[in-house]
């Protein structure tokens, strides 16, 4: 079969996005995809339960305008600056396919989400990776000015720091392309980046309901950004992205309801990220600071960091391993329930 004839030479040299194991035994204590351990708002499973009935033969709104009105009011942005996605990594698609020719500089932090590099050598952009020193923050001078597009999670994956809000605010100021902030995990954290984007108008802001809302597999994000910038994106996205029953399930999430829901849950996993991170540390990890709902520990020596991985998932724990040199020694641990951060550090402690 000569693929060289169908496919771009581009596609033929990448190597797609991995994502995080989905495991079919249920027993299995899952702590590798940043998945919330508590169950979605009631408003929302209601909201499912209304939706099931004969309007499922007809279109959703193009658009999402009863869906962008309530973000526009939730988060106090203009409506006409709001798209919405089937899912953040949507609108992170659309971003490359509508900004990035072959050639174009896009720019991120190494390390950051793995995505961002697959969407770069599909549309054959050129890619400038900008060092994380030993705290994991990027040097903001190192960033170039001139790049089309430049994207950076705050908090940053897969470590779930902050970065410093001043230099972020800065290098905004002085760039001359487009900025992207993902915010995917911003609610478990103290602060977040819209002061910036309403300062600067080329800087855009990524959320999703996959993580704080407990709505991973409903596929829903949203981007706030000029209003300018969101027209030409509505150009480019699919006709109907996102479904009738995603845009009900986002309505009842952002109901004072579904946003009291999400809030408590919030908390709760605030309060054991922290938990964690001590009794990690105890254990000898290296643990930087989270403002996520997933840490990064680091331990050199005996068992290697790989081996614990592999082992804890013979035991039914799994947690996330990045082949990645800066990574080697590190395991990503999603924030669980308490009795699966115990199961969690039962069987470690028996690795180790």
């Amino acid at each position: 079969m000569n693929l060289e004839n169908w496919f771009r030479p581009a596609v033929l040299k990448m190597k797609g996005y991995v994502p995080g194991e989905q495991p079919k035994d249920t027993t299995t204590v899952k702590l590798n995809t940043n998945e919330n351990p508590y169950p979605p708002s009631p408003e929302v499973l209601k909201a499912v339960r209304d939706q099931a009935d004969q309007r499922l033969r007809l279109y959703p709104e193009p658009t999402a305008d009863t869906l962008r009105k309530r973000l526009s009011q939730v988060y106090r942005w203009p409506l006409e600056g709001i798209l919405v996605g089937n899912g953040s990594d949507e609108i992170l698609t659309l971003l490359f396919h509508a900004i990035l020719g072959k050639g174009d500089m896009v720019q991120y932090p190494d390390i950051t989400y793995s995505l961002y590099p697959v969407l770069a050598r599909m549309r054959e952009a050129r890619e400038k990776e900008v060092k994380l020193d030993s705290r994991w923050n990027p040097d903001f001078k190192a960033f170039s000015t001139q790049a089309r597009l430049t994207l950076w999670g705050y908090p940053n994956a897969p470590v779930g720091n902050g970065f410093p809000m001043a230099d972020m605010k800065a290098f905004c100021k002085r760039a001359k392309g487009l900025v992207l902030i993902d915010e995917a995990y911003v609610d478990f954290a103290k602060d977040d980046c819209f002061p910036i984007a309403r300062a600067c108008p080329n800087t855009m802001i990524l959320r999703t309901m996959s993580k704080s809302f407990s709505l991973a597999g409903v596929r829903l994000g949203y981007l706030f950004g000029h209003p300018s910038i969101i027209a030409e994106l509505l150009k480019v996205k699919d006709s109907y992205n996102v479904n009738r029953m995603t845009q009900a399930v986002g309505l009842a999430a952002l109901s004072p309801a579904g946003l009291a829901d999400m809030r408590k849950n919030v908390r709760r996993i605030r309060l054991d990220r922290n938990s964690l991170i001590e009794e990690l540390r105890n254990l000898g990890f290296t643990v930087p600071d989270s403002q996520s709902n997933f840490i990064l520990a680091a331990r050199r020596g005996h068992p290697p960091a790989e081996s614990l991985y592999k082992n804890l998932k013979k035991r039914g724990v799994l947690v996330r391993y990045f082949p990645h040199p800066r990574l080697k020694d590190s395991l990503r641990i999603t924030v669980g329930t308490p009795a699966q951060n115990h199961r969690f550090l039962t069987e470690l402690r028996r690795l180790l």
